[in-house]
């Protein structure tokens, strides 16, 4: 992810003018793919992998069914396929990031940089009480870039941006324009992230071994999301208070002032929510973007990764 890559691995800061009138944003998620098909309006069209199928043959079958021609197209990879590291930034420019930290490579993960490429993104100047500057750097294996590269040559779609889960709601928290700020909290079946924003940019991230399977009663029906006793959602409210606390004591930066929770993709979690708000005593909410993204013929919620997918679409303004 170095901007020697094939294709420049630009990060989503701000918009970008675009000539188009559709983007597609893909969605890597434990590979499956999910996809969006954006408009000046909304998403208008969507995708989901199968459960028994992997990788990108079904999008592309998908995709030659649909025959939208050539379009712009950004990928959220798969964040089991890249690392996520907060280092010591070095005294240079913004631009001049990656290539410096390019060279740590081997000291970053403990093995060969030579399939490896890496991109960094700089913590603001007021994280950690402005004591000490520190970066992002995103390290992902170069084949793997690759044949995503290729797979968009084959089906005919421009490339515009390779990006991250962490970047990609970024963007859409930035879309949304909360006054404070904001908790994105994701669970999967086995594992979950939780995201920290503030003023447009990103602070914390960390993994959480605790997904909805941990929440789930064994004799609960599948898509429904129940507790059968306390210490369940105890397990939860300890990590995301952690995380938060962490953004208020260690980076100096105050209390997170609301926490917004993705729709998993496969169960319900709404019981959840309001014994979650109480024991962290911040506001939770589940994140609907029915009303101001979903412009879909047929129902079919923007759950979390296909809110991913919709966040790398919205680096760029799309003509009406």
């Amino acid at each position: 992810m170095s901007l020697r890559c094939e294709v420049a691995m630009r990060w989503p800061w701000q918009k970008k003018s675009s000539n188009y009138t559709y983007c597609l944003g893909i969605e890597l998620n434990q590979g499956n793919a999910f996809a969006v098909l954006r408009d000046a309006t909304g998403v208008v069209d969507s995708y989901a992998s199968e459960q028994d199928e992997e990788g990108l043959q079904g999008l592309s079958q998908w995709l030659a069914s649909k025959r939208y021609g050539r379009i712009p197209v950004t990928v959220c990879l798969d964040q089991s396929r890249y690392e996520l590291q907060l280092v010591d930034a070095p005294p240079v420019a913004d631009d001049e990031l990656s290539d410096a930290l390019g060279f740590r490579i081997r000291d970053l993960i403990g093995e060969s940089a030579v399939n490896k490429l890496l991109q960094a993104f700089p913590l603001p100047g007021d994280a950690y009480r402005g004591r000490m500057s520190m970066a992002f750097a995103a390290i992902a294996d170069r084949d793997y870039l690759r044949d995503i590269v290729k797979w968009c040559r084959d089906e005919n779609l421009e490339l515009q941006t390779m990006t991250i889960d962490e970047l990609s709601l970024l963007n859409l928290v930035a879309a949304l324009e909360p006054e404070t700020s904001v908790g994105v909290l994701r669970l999967e079946p086995k594992e979950g992230m939780i995201y920290l924003y503030q003023d447009g940019a990103l602070y914390f991230t960390r993994h959480l071994n605790f997904g909805t399977d941990d929440l789930m009663p064994e004799e609960a029906q599948v898509g429904d999301f129940t507790l059968e006793n306390s210490s369940r959602s105890d397990m939860l409210t300890l990590e995301v208070q952690r995380s938060m606390d962490y953004f208020e004591s260690q980076l100096g930066l105050g209390s997170i002032g609301q926490l917004w929770v993705l729709p998993p993709d496969t169960v319900t979690i709404d019981n959840v929510l309001i014994e979650l708000e109480g024991n962290v005593n911040t506001p939770v909410r589940l994140l609907s973007l029915e009303t101001a993204f979903n412009r879909q013929l047929t129902e079919s919620p923007l759950t979390a990764s296909y809110a991913a997918a919709l966040g790398g679409t919205l680096s760029y303004e799309l003509a009406n």
